[in-house]
């Protein structure tokens, strides 16, 4: 078994981070703009982006992943970076961590799982864009069974 890399982690933080800096220089520069909800489709579509950004940089190449320590990491990303952003208020921010890391982690969970069927030949270059939109659409379905 392979030693498990972290990089999936980091470019959720990456993601993550850049888009809390645009919300806030959408802040600063249009205040009167209204700002998305930090919600569970929009947690979705962050995590899906960077899963998506992830398969495309490791290509054909299966990296085995701890899902314990993903989620933990998870959990502080989301918890920290929007509300260090400015975004959410102390209570909200621990709510959106836990949320947004088990969402993320049942996410990448399901995207290898799925990109790695999809992923043979020629055609297997659209598969995890195919596979995020199928599962966002997939979270907003979810969505809309809770409320």
């Amino acid at each position: 078994m392979k030693a498990a890399t972290f990089k999936l982690n980091t470019i959720l933080a990456a993601v993550v981070g850049l888009a809390c800096l645009v919300l806030v220089l959408v802040r600063a520069f249009a205040p009167f703009t209204v700002l998305p909800l930090v919600d569970i489709p929009n947690l979705a579509a962050v995590s899906i982006a960077a899963l998506v950004v992830d398969c495309y940089l490791n290509g054909k190449n299966r990296v085995s992943h701890c899902w314990v320590l993903t989620a933990v990491l998870a959990v502080l990303t989301f918890w920290l970076m929007p509300w260090a952003a400015g975004l959410t208020d102390a209570a909200y921010a621990l709510r959106v961590g836990v949320i947004g890391g088990l969402l993320f982690t049942a996410l990448a969970f399901l995207f290898s799982s799925i990109s790695d069927r999809l992923n043979s030949g020629k055609c297997g270059i659209l598969a995890p864009l195919c596979t995020g939109f199928v599962l966002y659409l997939a979270c907003q379905c979810f969505m809309s069974i809770l409320l």
